[in-house]
């Protein structure tokens, strides 16, 4: 994780052991790479990755190296995974929306895997890391959304779920939960002055994501930060601030309920079965699809085509656009075998962030807080699936990224202290 430290005359910078791109075509990706890094923050992040694609392609026609395997047995079950979503296809009402999702999902996951290897390991950047131009735009979000819910209360509406332009609410606050999580992320190797700059900034995201009322995203927030706060580090430092986040996160919750009444009463909804009555109803559905359909399952992006072929309960809902829950997604749309191998992926990047916390220690904080990110959004993706684009996959894709590299940056940084030691 990059340092925030003052500079001289009061600014400033960042302290990180990175390098400036070489070639024309170093600079063109790391640049794309730093868009990225900003659309995603602002959940708009398709035309840099459709960008990124040609020069990826380029280096596999140019270089040997790119085209090696750089995840092992990891990239062999995620290329297996695509596969089976476009064998899906077979069986789908629509077998072109089936092809296009496992294509899309594909080359969404290689031109994020590469843009992660390039500052993670290569650690190549366009003047500024990605990871702070995406706390930038998600503050810039944040504000925007802010200043809509503050405007519909004054306004006097009593039930308003504040979103990003052209993100509905949940996807917002997956975005807001994963930069309010990076920004705790950052206090551990910030500056005094520093630390003063993240506080507000958290102060703002949390606000936000209270804001869109997702009460998903509230909950994996819950959860990644009780996964931070139970695994990260133990020293004196580390103990304060979590007592701080933690004393600011209840703080800002109460004061939010306490100004709009509506915020308490949608949120009250999680505890309650009966008022989730839709959502238990898809899950059962998507169930039965699995059941009757368990090799292939019904396609991949078809579970809207298949949902109304099912009966259901007066009152529910009649179509569905997908099964509110990850797992169940692929079980319902690509079989037992596609819900197999995505478990198996999962698996793998939290034992990979466990083994990086342990290695590491209290000496990084970029394994708990990658790990910390990865599992709020597996969280959220339980409930609703706000990862379903091209827009919004990298937040999926990003921390997986980096919890695969996770023991080659360990490699790389305990060279590095040798050689210092030297």
């Amino acid at each position: 994780m990059p340092h925030i430290m003052p500079a001289r005359g009061g600014k400033f910078s960042i302290k990180a052991d990175y390098r400036s791109p070489e070639s024309r075509l170093e600079w063109i990706e790391c640049i794309l790479i730093s868009l990225g890094a900003f659309g995603l923050g602002l959940g708009l992040s398709l035309i840099p990755q459709v960008l990124l694609i040609a020069p990826a392609i380029y280096r596999l026609v140019t270089d040997a190296g790119s085209r090696k395997f750089e995840f092992r047995h990891t990239t062999i079950i995620l290329l297996t995974l695509a596969g089976w979503m476009a064998l899906s296809a077979i069986p789908a009402v629509r077998p072109f929306a089936a092809w296009g999702g496992a294509v899309g999902t594909a080359l969404s996951g290689w031109v994020v895997f590469r843009a992660v290897r390039t500052v993670m390991i290569e650690k190549k950047v366009y003047k500024i890391n990605p990871g702070f131009i995406f706390l930038g735009s998600a503050c810039i979000g944040a504000v925007y959304t802010m200043r809509n819910y503050i405007s519909a209360l004054i306004r006097g509406r009593g039930y308003y779920r504040a979103a990003l332009a052209y993100i509905n609410p949940n996807t917002a606050g997956t975005i807001f939960c994963v930069a309010a999580l990076v920004t705790l992320g950052c206090f551990h190797n910030a500056s005094r002055r520093g630390k003063l700059i993240l506080i507000p900034v958290m102060i703002l995201l949390i606000s936000a994501l209270i804001a869109t009322q997702s009460r998903g995203a509230f909950v994996a927030f819950i959860v990644g930060f009780a996964v931070y706060v139970l695994f990260g580090g133990r020293s004196r430092r580390d103990t304060l601030i979590k007592t701080v986040a933690l004393a600011s996160l209840i703080l800002i919750v109460v004061l939010c309920l306490r100004i709009n009444p509506s915020v308490s009463k949608r949120y009250a909804r999680i505890l309650s079965p009966a008022l989730n009555k839709d959502r238990l109803e898809i899950w059962k559905t998507a169930l039965l699809m699995m059941k009757d359909r368990p090799v292939l399952g019904v396609g991949f992006n078809n579970f809207i085509d298949i949902y109304p072929l099912y009966p259901h309960p007066e009152g529910s809902g009649k179509s569905m656009s997908m099964a509110h829950n990850i797992f169940l997604e692929f079980g319902a749309t690509t079989g037992v075998p596609g819900l197999i191998l995505f478990t198996v992926i999962v698996v793998l990047g939290i034992s990979k962030g466990i083994k990086g916390i342990i290695k590491t220690g209290s000496s990084s904080n970029l394994p708990i807080t990658t790990l910390s990110v990865f599992v709020a959004v597996m969280t959220h993706l339980q409930f609703d699936i706000t990862a379903d684009s091209g827009n919004t996959l990298p937040l999926f894709f990003v921390p997986y990224s980096m919890l695969m590299l996770l023991d080659e940056w360990l490699g790389l940084r305990t060279g590095e202290d040798d050689r210092g030691e030297n």
